[in-house]
Formats: structure tokens, sequence, C-alpha cells
């Protein structure tokens, strides 16, 4: 049975609470999940005579801040929108009478564009802190700051059910107070070995096993069940195998979604109170139920352990939305889930062993995303210097250099002087709720005239995708006669077929609903004059958002495009874009391992060169060079445009003796493509003879055909050519051989030869190598008469002679033939005279 606000555990430390608020204006409050402590703080600081204002409760998420503000104004026993009331970005129910506010993180940031000192708060409280939203360490900072130079009376109180409240206190200069207890006890579970299967497997099976347990009479009443799952698509299939596993035990039960996508209907029919024993739920949600939601009758947790983490990758600029294990603290916030109302059990889908290796707290959010917001916010609220800016983890330099670098680019504030604050043009983009991208987008559409056609690709693009569901040929069908295919154009198209009451049958309206909402929002955000229905107007506007966005599409049958500074980019597979061309990429994701990333534009629009142009006139160029050609094996003159570095149209035409044409084929030559001709049967032994003669006398300074030297002998070959033929017809050694003068020439030959005569008229072949002695090889017959080891190199270098048998097998290999004649041959002359009669003998 639920226990009354009096009966919870906050309660403990109310009286504590009350002391350190009226002797000090900072506090952080540590206090297990389901103490109470996000419903029963607001309610206390009501009480409080030290609190004058208003009470500002930031939560992370917009449905935590509507229930909550509901469950508050039930139990002081009025309305939404009387004493409690909510703001979130696109909803709100406050009135004159209203002195507690349950408001989302980023909104309250942004409000304080219009109240930078908070005059009419009182008290603001960071609920959940341990989540670290960026927006709520900027909320944390500004409110220190304020205190700090304005309002001593502003009081302050950070709360969380795990928390680092020694580094938070000391940040603050402030008191902890811990309420001790949870509500009631958990019993943790793991898997007993890490699992291959889907977490929505694993899921279903554990459902199955609690249901059947329960069933069996094997364990106490399960209540709710709510299982955590990542997003959507993961919740969906859980919903799936939970219907399997309530067919399979016969039990009957409500499997129920939880996410912010949802409707608000929907959500509240999720975490609403109802009598376990009468109509049992499964609740598959994801992290939006991990803090200050508190579902009534939930007294079974199975995690997955998984959670959508965004993340900034500064290399590449894009913010990526990836699957990660959560934390031990997000972990056991979940777990905590189950103990509100009754003692509870928790399934956790992975092993002891994995557990131990994940991270203690999550990472805040400013080490993770693209700081860009945060800084064009902080320094629309007069600080300018975003690296002094009172952080708890101040975020690195490399960081917040992107940020810079993105603003700068925006033209968001000066380059030169980032230190001198936003520009006129930063001050409007930071009045946009939105991304700075697209807030720099409506500043432009608001001089051009066209603000509203923005403002609805905007709204599109800042939440739920309206677009989702919707066949590519009624997006096509919305599409004026004139209109290129564009991702953005079509979602303009459907926001505005909304607003004319024509939508598709197929499109989601509650997404398309919220899209009409932030469109009317952001519009109202920028003042603009005119209208503009040129599809130019709307070129140049999302060119001036995204102009380090401008890609290429190089194909019209494939989806592979150029994005300066980027590898593997491809047009997602639903995008409308076919056409090549430049493009705006509006939307850019990132997915598959990290050793292999692949870039993909799920929303673009095709823009004229000329609009580009306009924007970045310097940002298109011209470069002809030599390339090889394969196929045909020669040089051809390529003529290139270029955006960027990126090649946006290339032609090429059969190339004319060059000095560029004379590179490019000495390259082909250097990798084996162009086979110079004798080169392994002539030049390779000429070259290793002169490298010997070299070796033996340095006095001599002789060329010793080094990697230079080859590349001119190598370009006086090309020299005149442009095809692999004509430089293969050429005899090279001849080539190498004129590199030396005639006099080295005959030194080497006579220092090196080629071959030297035998007793009996046979040439023997030496063969020569770096670091070794010359080798010749001959049958013994050939040796008659030759009393000594031949010597090369003016009688300096002895040969190592291999003597061949008649069988032309080696009978000995030697560089002391004197030793062999006197030692060697007389024992085994006999045996070869015997073996080989017809042959001489001596």
């Amino acid at each position: 049975m639920a226990r009354t606000p009096e009966e919870l555990p906050i309660q403990r430390a109310r009286g504590e609470i009350r002391d350190a608020l009226t002797a000090a204006n900072r506090l952080v409050v540590v206090a297990a999940t389901g103490s109470g402590k996000s419903t029963q703080l607001p309610k206390m600081l009501l009480d409080l005579d030290a609190v004058k204002g208003d009470i500002v409760v930031l939560e992370p998420r917009r449905l935590a801040a509507r229930m909550l503000a509901t469950r508050v104004a039930k139990e002081l026993g009025g309305e939404v929108g009387g004493l409690v009331g909510y703001e979130t970005r696109h909803d709100r129910r406050v009135s004159e009478r209203t002195r507690v506010r349950f408001v989302t993180d980023g909104l309250f940031v942004r409000q304080m564009q219009r109240d930078p000192t908070l005059a009419r708060i009182g008290a603001v409280i960071l609920d959940e802190f341990h989540e670290r939203s960026v927006a709520v360490d900027v909320a944390l900072g500004l409110v220190k700051l304020i205190q700090d130079r304005h309002r001593r009376d502003l009081r302050l109180i950070v709360t969380s059910a795990t928390l680092e409240a020694q580094r938070l206190e000391g940040f603050l200069d402030c008191k902890t107070v811990v309420a001790e207890g949870r509500s009631f006890p958990v019993a943790i579970e793991h898997l007993a070995k890490p699992s291959r299967e889907t977490p929505w497997d694993l899921a279903g099976a554990a459902i199955e096993r609690v249901l059947e347990s329960f069933a069996a009479g094997r364990t106490d009443d399960p209540g709710h069940i709510l299982v955590f799952m990542a997003g959507g698509y993961e919740i969906a299939r859980t919903c799936e195998r939970a219907k399997i596993a309530l067919a399979r035990t016969g039990m009957n039960a409500e499997v129920l979604p939880l996410h912010g996508s949802l409707p608000p209907e929907e959500q509240d029919r999720a975490v609403s109170a109802v009598d376990p024993t009468k109509r049992r739920r499964i609740i598959v949600s994801t992290n939006v139920a991990e803090t200050s939601l508190t579902i009534d009758g939930v007294r079974t947790v199975i995690d997955s352990g998984l959670a959508r983490v965004h993340r900034y990758d500064p290399l590449r600029g894009l913010d990526t939305l990836r699957v990660e294990p959560i934390s031990k603290a997000s972990a056991e916030q979940r777990a905590g889930r189950a103990g509100r109302t009754a003692p509870g059990r928790a399934i956790r889908l992975w092993s002891i062993a994995e557990h131990e290796r994940r991270d203690s707290h999550t990472m805040a959010e400013v080490a993770r995303i693209d700081l860009a917001s945060a800084m064009l916010e902080t320094m629309s609220l007069g600080i300018d210097d975003f690296a002094r800016f009172p952080w708890l983890d101040p975020p690195d330099a490399t960081r917040m250099g992107e940020a810079t670098k993105t603003l700068a680019t925006l033209g968001a504030i000066d380059p030169a002087a980032p230190s001198k604050g936003l520009t006129e043009i930063g001050r409007a983009m930071a009045r946009v709720p939105a991304h700075p991208r697209l807030a720099r987008a409506l500043v432009e559409g608001a001089r051009l005239g066209c603000a509203g056609r923005v403002a609805r690709i905007a709204a599109a693009l800042s939440d739920r995708d309206p677009c989702e569901g919707v066949p590519p040929l009624a997006l096509l069908a919305l599409l004026e006669r004139d209109d290129p295919r564009s991702d953005a154009l079509v979602r303009e198209k459907l926001v505005e077929a909304a607003e004319n009451r024509s939508l598709p049958r197929e499109a989601d309206r509650l997404a398309i609903r919220e899209a009409i909402l932030v469109a009317d929002q952001l519009a109202r955000s920028v003042k603009g004059t005119g209208n503009d229905t040129s599809n130019a107007a709307l070129d140049q506007a999302l060119i001036a958002g995204f102009i380090d966005r401008i890609a290429f599409k190089l194909e019209r049958e494939r989806l592979h495009c150029a994005l300066a500074g980027r590898r593997k980019v491809e047009l997602a597979k639903e995008s409308l874009v076919h056409d090549p061309g430049l493009i705006v990429a509006l939307e850019v994701r990132e997915s598959g391992p990290d050793h292999d990333r692949l870039v993909t534009i799920p929303v673009a629009h095709p823009v004229s060169r000329e609009a580009v142009e306009q924007a970045l006139p310097q940002a298109f160029d011209r470069r002809i060079t030599a390339a090889w050609n394969k196929d045909t094996r020669a040089v051809e003159t390529l003529e290139e445009e270029l955006f960027l570095d990126i090649v946006v149209a290339r032609k090429a035409r059969v190339a004319k003796p060059s000095p560029a044409v004379e590179r490019e084929l000495v390259a082909r030559i250097k990798s084996a493509e162009i086979k110079l001709d004798g080169w392994d049967e002539h030049c390779e032994p000429w070259i290793t003879r002169v490298r010997c003669v070299a070796g033996w006398f340095p006095e001599r300074n002789l060329l010793t055909y080094s990697d230079e030297d080859l590349d001119v002998i190598r370009t006086e070959l090309a020299s005149g050519c442009v095809r692999a033929r004509e430089v293969e017809a050429k005899a090279a050694i001849d080539a190498i051989r004129s590199a030396l003068s005639w006099d080295d020439i005959q030194f080497v030959e006579k220092m090196a030869p080629a071959a030297i005569a035998m007793p009996r008229g046979f040439r023997m072949k030496i063969e020569y190598a770096i670091g070794a002695p010359p080798r010749g090889r001959a049958k013994i017959q050939d040796f008659y008469g030759l009393d000594e080891t031949p010597k090369v190199a003016g009688g300096r270098v002895p040969l190592v002679v291999e003597i061949l048998g008649p069988n032309y097998r080696p009978l000995q290999v030697t560089q002391d033939l004197a030793n062999f004649w006197r030692v060697l041959y007389p024992e085994m002359r006999n045996e070869l005279k015997r073996r080989y009669p017809r042959h001489e003998w001596r």
C-alpha cells in the first residue's frame, strides 16, 4: 500500500532541511529513489519564511514536469495551474496565483534571457541533478553567479538519489543533508552469465519467469512490472514479447509503452495509479521513468541496462546517438522504482561481472555533446568567456574550440575576437529556441521574408519527424511542379498541409501538431517582414544555417555523397533527393562500429550553385591535373571543378607531354604498372655491379643509382611519352648505363666483368650481390688448368665458385680452388670417373 506524503522518508529530514535553508542559501539533498524529494521539497519551501518569491523546480523531462506538478497540486488540494503549475516547451499551465512551477531545465535557461536576475524567484530546485544535462549544469552555474553577484536571498537546492555530494558540496560551499532510507527494500538479481540474446527477448523471458513463478505460488505478487528499454524500437519489440509471455502463462495484464513521444493521454494512462490486484500492468519505458516519476504499484523492475546516449565527435563535428550500457548509479535509480510502495525485485539483464565493469556514474552531458547551444545561451546572458563559466566539470578545450568554431562559422561571434561577445546576428540567434544552425537559418529567413517557411522546416527537425510512416509517393505529392525533390520541402509542406487540414492519412497527427506549435513559436522568436515564397530565398536561408554542411551528391543512381572533411557519407535510403548536385545536409547521423563509422544524411535539400557561390564565393576552385587511366594505360589531363576540395565536376582528355605527365608515368614505373624493357635481365644486374664497384673503390665516387638518381633516369625514359607502350618501347639499359661517364663504364666493366674466360674457352657468368662475394658456376672440366680461385676488382675480391658435376649438380662450393684440387679432388676423382666414364678426368 502506498504511503501518504507525511510518511515518505524525505520527511525525516524536514527539520534539518528547513534549518539549513534558513541559515544559508544553498543546500545539497541526497535521498533515495521513491523518498518523495521531488514532490515534498517544493511543499517544504512554501512553508519556509526565508523563501520570498516563486519556487521553480527544474526537471530533465517534460513528462516528469507535468506529472509532478499534477501530483503536488493534488496533494495541496488544488488544480494544476493554480498554486502549482508547470511549463514545458509546448505546454504551460500557470497563472498569477502560481508559486510552484515545475519547469524543464532547457526552458528555464532560455527564460533567464528575459529575467537574468530571477527577480520573481525565491528558490530554485535542481531535481535529479545526477542526470547532468548540459542545461542543468548551465542552470547550476547561472544560479550560483546570480547568488554571488546579486541575490544572496535566492535559495538553491540540488537534489538527487545518487550524487557525488562531496564534490558538489565543495563547489557550492554548502551543507549536505542525507535523507536516509528507501521506501522499501528491493532484491537485485543478475543473469548468471553474459548473453547475446536481444534485450527484448531477454526481457520477454524474464517477464514469463516472473508470471510463472507467481502463478505457481513460488513468489509473492509481482505487482506492476516496469521494463526499461533504450528506445521506441526496443519498446515495441518488448511489448510484443510481453504479450506472448502473457499468452503462455495465461495471466491477464495490460501492456503499455511509455516514452516522451507518446500523446499525453497515453503517458498518463501508463503512470496513473491502478490497484495491481484488479488490473495488472506491464509498462515498457525508456529512462523517462528512471527518475522523478513514481508509478504506484510497481514491485518488479526488469532492466535491459541500456540507454540511448548523445555523444559529440569533435573530429567529425557530429552529434551521435548510441545505445550504451547505463552506469551503476542509473541501474540503482531504476531498481529503486520497484521499492516505492512495497518490497520489490529488480531483474538486471546482465551479469555481475558485466556490472562491475560499468561506470560508477553517468558522464555529464557537458563532457559528451555539442556545446554550441550552451555557449550561445550563456553568451546571451553576458558571459563572454565560456571557459571561465562556473562549471562543476569544465568541458575540455578541444570541444569548447569546436563550439567556438561553429558559432564563428554561423556569424554569431567574430572569429577574430570571440571574447567580445555575440554579434548582432548572434543576439538574434540566441532568442530562437533551437539549435544554433536552425536559429541562424531562421534569422536569415526573417531577413529574406521566408521565416515562416524556415520555421516549419526547423520545427520538423527539432523533435519527432512528422514524415515518419508517410509513404514517399504521398510526400512527393505535396510538392509543387517546380519544387525540387527535397526532404526539407516535404516536411514544410506536410506541416503546411496540417494547417490547411489536408494531411495524408498515414501522417502522424500528434507529431505534426507538435511541429505546428514549434513552428509558431520559432516564427514568433524572429522579427521578419515580407512573404517571399520563392525557393531561392529558402535556399539562401538554409545555406546560412548549414554553411559548413553543404555536400555534393555524386551520381543519380548512387547514395554516395562528398562532404568536406568526411569519409563514407551517404544519403539515407529514405531520402527523396535523387539528382546529383549540391545539397544542404540539414541532418547528419552516424552509425556503425567505431573503426568503420558511416555518416548518413537523412534530410537533405538541393540548392543551386549560384546560391552557394553567393554565400561562399571562395569555396569554388578549378584544378587541372595529370591522372593515370589504368584501362587505356595512358596519362590523361583531368579538369576538375572543386567545392571545398570536393570534386563536383570532372572532364578528361588525352594528355600532351609535359612535366606533370612525366611525373605520373614515373609513378607508374615505380609501382610496376609500367614494365621497363629488360629491367630485370639487364638493368638490375648492371646497377648491382656498379654498386659493388663503388663499395670496393670508394675513392672513385661512382654514381650508385640512389632513388633520386633512378627517378632522373625514369623521367628521361618518360620524356615525350603519354602512354605506357611508348615508355616500354625504350631500351632502359641504355639510359641506365649512360648515367655514368665513358671512363666509369669501362672501369666497372673491368673491375666487375659480367663474365670471365675459363682456360678451355667457356665464359663463366658472374653474379654480384651487395654485401656478399661474387659467385660463378661451371662444370669441373671447365676449371681444368685453373689452379687459383678467380678474382675480380683488380685481384682484390675472390669469387665463390660452384663446381658442377656432369649432371650439373654442385660437387663443391669454395673460395679456395687450390685447396680443392690438392685435397678434395683426388678423393672424388675415382668415383666420378667410374660414374661418368665418357668424360675427361685429369
